[in-house]
C-alpha cells in the first residue's frame, strides 16, 4: 500500500512533464481507435447481416435431406426465435399436355421471416410485394413456367396426384439469392398441399428447410448450440453467407478498417516507446538518489511499474470512453447510409480496447522502465554514469510481441498481420539505411551556406545519430499516414470503380448453344451492354490425385460446400478481366485440348489443393481428370460471371453445356426482360439489384469510416512527432543557452530551427513516400488483389506536406528554446 501511495504522489508530481502527457495521449488514441472501430464494425456487421436476411427469407437457414430433430426447433423456440418450415424438391408440372421440370418450394404460413415475395398478375404487369406465400390450393409460378406450359393466371396445373391453381407470376423469392446461378424455373406452393401430391415418399429426393429469425444475441446463441450437432449433409447459412458478392464486400471492408486500426496502434506504440524512453532518462537522478537512501531494485521496479499501470488503466478507461463517443459520431456521420435501428453495443470491444491498451503500454514502455532499476547510486556523484541498456533482443521482443498480439487479435487475419509487420520491419531497415545516406550527403550542403542556415545544417549533422532516429520516426509516421491516404483515395476508389453505376444488375442463364447468336443479336438490337456469354458445364469433384475426394481430404475440408453440390465448370482462351493469377501459368494456345485446369485460390486453400494436383470431375455419367496448372483470385463482388474451375478450350465442350451472361438494364427498360423471355422461353433472367445496392452501401460505409479513422492515425502520427521533439528538448535548451550567452539573437535561433526542421521534413518526406510505395505494392498485390501503379503525384505532395507539417510542428514545439532566458535554463541544470 505504501508503494502504491508513493507511486501515485510521484505520478502527480510528474504530470506537468511533457513526455508523460504524450505517453497518455498516445495510449488514449490507440485504445480509442481499437474500441471505436470494434464497436462500429460489430454493430454494422450485425445490422448488415440483419438486412441480408432479406436475401434468404430469414436470418438463418438450415437445410437437410431429412427432417431435423424436434429438439432443434424446441431450442429455437426457447431462445424466442421465429421459425418457418419448408420443403424444396424438383418435380414435373403438367398442363395442356406440356411437361416442365421445375424447382418447387413448399412453404408454411410464416414464410418469409425476412424480406418479401414479389409477384405480378401478368407477365409484363407491375410487381406487388407479399408478406406471405400462396394460399392452400394455389401455386405461384415463374414467368418462364407460364410460357412453357402455355397457361394463364387462373389455369390449373398438375403436380403429382393433385391440381393447383396458378394464381400469380413469381417474380422474386427471397430464397433464390443463396445460389442464383444454379436455379431451375421456380414455383412456390403451400405446405398443406404436399400430402395431396403424393410426392413425399420414402426415398424421395427432398431438401427440408428450416428458417429462423430473431435478435442477434439469440440467433448467435442458437447457432453456437446447433453447429456441433449437425451432420455432414446439413447446411446452415446466414444472409451474408448466402451471397458471394455480399460476403466478399463485407470481408474486404473489414480488412480496410482492420488495416487502419493496426496502423494507428503501431504509430501510438512508437510514440509511447519514445515518450517512455524520455521519461526513463529524466528519472535517472531521482532513482540514483533513492538508491542512496536504501531503495532496492525490486522496490524501484514496483514504484515505476505501478505508475505505468496507473497510467495504462486511466488512459485505457478514457480511451474506451472516447472510442464509444467516436463510434457514436461515426454512426451519426453515416446516418444516411446505415440502418437506423442498429443493435446496442456490447462489452466485447471495450474489453478488447482496454486489454490492448495495457498490452501496448507494457510492450513499448517496459524496456525503458526496466533500465531504471539498474541505475547506479554513484550517479549522484558522477552524472555521466547511465544504466546499461537492455539487450536489443529483449527490447525488440517485447515491442514486437505486443504488436503481433494486438494486430493479430484485432484483425483476425494472420496473413494481413504478417504482411504488415514484416513489411514495416523490412521497410524500417531500408529507410534506416536511406536516412543514414541522406544525413551523410547533407554535409555537401555546408560549403555554400552561411549564417543561421549553416548553423541549422550543422545542428542536424552534429547530432547525426539522434536526428537519424528522429527522421526515421518522422518518416515511418508519415509513411503510415500516406499509406492510409492511399487506402482511401486509391484502393477504395479502385474498388468502387469495379462496381460502377452501370455494373451488371441481371444474370441470364440456361442459354442453349443454338440460342447464343440470337441472344447476342438481342443485346445488340436493344443496346444492352453485356459482359459476353460464357459456357458452363455442371460437374462434381469426385477424386483428388486418383483417390476418392472424401478420403483424400481432412475432416474440415470434407465439410466444404463445394463438395456437396455440382460446380459450374467453364473453358476460356484468356483469363477474365476480374481474375488474377496468384500461382502458376495460364495456358498457351499450344496447350488447348490438354486436360489442365485453373482453380480459384480460396477453394484451393480450403481443399488443400496445390499446383500439380490431379482433380477428377463427375460430369453426367462420365469422369474427367485434369491437372492444376494455376490458381486465380476472383473478385466475386464484381457481378461478372465467374467460375471456380476453368479448362482450356477443347476439353469439356462435348458435355451438356449452357451459357451464362450478365448485363445492365436501367429500371425503365425492365420490359425488355419479358421480350427476351418470350423469344427464348428456356432462358432464366435473374435480377440482382437488391444485392448490388447492399454492396454499394457497404462500399460507402467503408469509405466514410476509413476517412473518419484517419483522424486517429493523424493524431497518433502527431504524437510520434511531438515525442521525438520532446526527447531532445533538454539538449536543445542547453545549446540555445550557449548560443544566447555568446550573443546570438532570437531571430538567428528561429532561422536555425527553420533550417533544421525543413531539412528533417525533406528527408522524412523522401523516406515516407518511398516506404509508402513499397507498402502499397505489397498490399495491392498480396492482400487486395489489385494491380500496382507508381504514384508520381504522391512524391511531390508527400515531401511538401512533410516539410510543412514537421517545420510548423517543430517550431511550435520548441518555442521554449527561443523564448526561455539563458539564466532560467542554467538555474534548472
Amino acid at each position: 500500500m505504501n508503494n502504491l501511495l508513493l507511486a501515485w504522489r510521484l505520478l502527480k508530481r510528474d504530470w506537468h512533464v511533457g513526455e508523460l502527457r504524450i505517453l497518455i495521449f498516445a495510449l488514449l488514441i490507440a485504445v480509442a481507435s481499437i474500441t471505436s472501430i470494434g464497436l462500429f464494425t460489430q454493430r454494422i456487421q450485425v445490422a448488415i447481416q440483419d438486412q441480408s436476411g432479406r436475401f434468404l427469407g430469414a436470418d438463418l437457414l438450415l437445410s437437410s435431406p431429412q427432417p431435423v430433430k424436434q429438439r432443434y426447433l424446441q431450442q429455437a423456440s426457447k431462445l424466442q426465435l421465429q421459425t418457418s418450415q419448408g420443403i424444396q424438391f424438383a418435380s414435373v408440372l403438367v398442363a395442356n399436355d406440356q411437361f416442365q421440370l421445375a424447382s418447387i418450394k413448399a412453404i408454411d404460413r410464416h414464410y418469409p421471416l425476412r424480406g418479401t415475395i414479389k409477384i405480378s398478375a401478368q407477365l409484363a404487369g407491375p410487381e406487388t410485394e407479399q408478406l406471405h406465400g400462396p394460399e392452400p390450393g394455389q401455386i405461384w409460378l415463374s414467368s418462364r413456367l407460364f410460357q412453357q406450359l402455355n397457361i394463364d393466371i387462373g389455369d390449373r396445373v398438375e403436380l403429382g396426384e393433385t391440381h393447383l391453381i396458378a394464381s400469380a407470376h413469381l417474380q422474386q423469392d427471397p430464397g433464390q439469392a443463396g445460389n442464383f446461378l444454379a436455379l431451375a424455373p421456380r414455383a412456390l406452393m403451400h405446405m398443406d398441399d404436399i400430402p395431396a401430391t403424393g410426392i413425399v415418399k420414402p426415398g424421395s429426393r427432398l431438401r427440408y428447410q428450416y428458417l429462423f429469425a430473431g435478435r442477434h444475441q439469440q440467433r448467435e446463441a442458437f447457432e453456437r448450440w446447433l453447429k456441433p450437432k449437425l451432420n455432414t449433409t446439413d447446411r446452415l447459412i446466414g444472409g451474408k453467407q448466402g451471397s458471394l458478392p455480399l460476403r466478399s464486400a463485407m470481408d474486404r471492408a473489414e480488412q480496410y478498417l482492420a488495416m487502419a486500426s493496426m496502423l494507428s496502434v503501431l504509430l501510438a506504440g512508437i510514440a509511447i516507446a519514445m515518450a517512455a524512453n524520455r521519461y526513463s532518462q529524466r528519472h535517472y537522478d531521482q532513482t540514483a538518489l533513492m538508491r542512496c537512501m536504501g531503495a532496492s531494485q525490486s522496490t524501484l521496479l514496483q514504484l515505476y511499474a505501478i505508475q505505468v499501470l496507473l497510467l495504462g488503466v486511466l488512459a485505457s478507461i478514457l480511451g474506451c470512453l472516447l472510442g464509444y463517443i467516436s463510434q457514436e459520431g461515426l454512426v451519426m456521420l453515416l446516418a444516411d447510409f446505415i440502418p437506423s435501428d442498429l443493435p446496442p453495443v456490447n462489452a466485447q470491444p471495450f474489453i478488447s480496447g482496454f486489454i490492448s491498451g495495457i498490452i501496448t503500454l507494457t510492450g513499448f514502455s517496459l524496456p525503458a522502465i526496466l533500465r531504471l532499476k539498474t541505475v547506479s547510486p554513484l550517479r549522484v556523484l558522477r552524472r555521466e554514469l547511465t544504466p546499461l541498456p537492455l539487450s536489443a533482443f529483449a527490447i525488440y521482443s517485447l515491442a514486437l510481441g505486443s504488436l503481433i498480439t494486438i494486430m493479430w487479435w484485432q484483425s483476425g487475419n494472420f496473413k494481413l498481420t504478417a504482411i504488415v509487420l514484416i513489411g514495416i520491419l523490412a521497410i524500417a531497415a531500408i529507410l534506416n539505411v536511406l536516412s543514414y545516406t541522406l544525413m551523410r550527403m547533407s554535409t555537401l550542403l555546408l560549403t555554400p551556406l552561411s549564417g543561421p542556415w549553416r548553423s541549422g545544417l550543422q545542428q542536424l549533422i552534429r547530432h547525426r545519430q539522434t536526428n537519424q532516429i528522429q527522421i526515421l520516426a518522422f518518416g515511418m509516421a508519415l509513411m503510415i499516414l500516406i499509406t492510409i491516404l492511399l487506402l482511401r483515395t486509391d484502393l477504395l476508389d479502385r474498388w468502387q470503380a469495379q462496381l460502377p453505376e452501370q455494373a451488371p444488375n441481371h444474370f441470364v442463364i440456361n442459354i442453349q448453344t443454338y440460342e447464343v447468336k440470337q441472344v447476342q443479336d438481342f443485346f445488340q438490337q436493344h443496346q444492352i451492354h453485356s459482359e459476353g456469354l460464357f459456357p458452363m458445364v455442371r460437374g462434381r469433384i469426385s477424386a483428388l490425385n486418383n483417390e476418392p475426394v472424401r478420403q483424400a481430404l481432412n475432416e474440415q475440408a470434407r465439410e466444404d460446400e463445394s463438395l456437396k453440390r455440382e460446380l459450374n465448370l467453364s473453358w476460356a482462351t484468356h483469363m477474365q478481366a476480374h481474375n488474377r493469377l496468384t500461382q502458376g501459368q495460364w495456358w498457351q494456345t499450344t496447350e488447348h485440348g490438354q486436360h489442365l485446369i485453373s482453380i480459384e485460390q480460396r477453394l484451393a486453400q480450403r481443399l488443400g489443393i496445390a499446383l500439380g494436383d490431379r482433380i477428377s470431375f463427375q460430369i453426367a455419367d462420365q469422369t474427367i481428370t485434369a491437372t492444376v496448372t494455376s490458381l486465380r483470385s476472383v473478385q466475386w463482388d464484381s457481378f461478372q460471371p465467374n467460375f471456380y474451375i476453368i479448362f482450356p478450350p477443347g476439353v469439356i465442350e462435348q458435355y451438356p453445356v449452357s451459357f451464362i451472361s450478365s448485363f445492365y438494364l436501367p429500371p425503365g427498360n425492365k420490359q425488355l426482360i419479358n421480350i427476351l423471355i418470350k423469344q427464348h422461353p428456356g432462358v432464366t433472367v435473374i435480377e440482382i439489384d437488391a444485392i448490388m445496392n447492399q454492396v454499394r452501401s457497404i462500399l460507402t460505409q467503408a469509405t466514410l469510416a476509413i476517412e473518419y479513422v484517419m483522424l486517429f492515425v493523424l493524431f497518433a502520427g502527431l504524437m510520434v512527432l511531438l515525442a521525438s521533439i520532446q526527447s531532445s528538448m533538454d539538449e536543445r535548451l542547453h545549446e540555445a543557452t550557449i548560443l544566447r550567452t555568446l550573443g546570438a539573437r532570437k531571430d538567428f535561433l528561429r532561422k536555425t530551427q527553420l533550417t533544421e526542421f525543413s531539412l528533417m521534413g525533406l528527408f522524412a518526406g523522401i523516406l515516407a513516400v518511398a516506404g509508402a510505395e513499397l507498402v502499397a505494392y505489397g498490399l495491392y498485390t498480396q492482400v487486395f488483389s489489385l494491380d500496382f501503379e507508381p504514384h508520381i503525384g504522391m512524391w511531390l505532395i508527400g515531401i511538401c506536406s512533410s516539410m510543412i507539417i514537421i517545420t510548423i510542428s517543430g517550431l511550435l514545439s520548441t518555442r521554449k528554446v527561443v523564448q526561455q532566458s539563458p539564466m532560467k535554463t542554467l538555474q534548472s541544470i
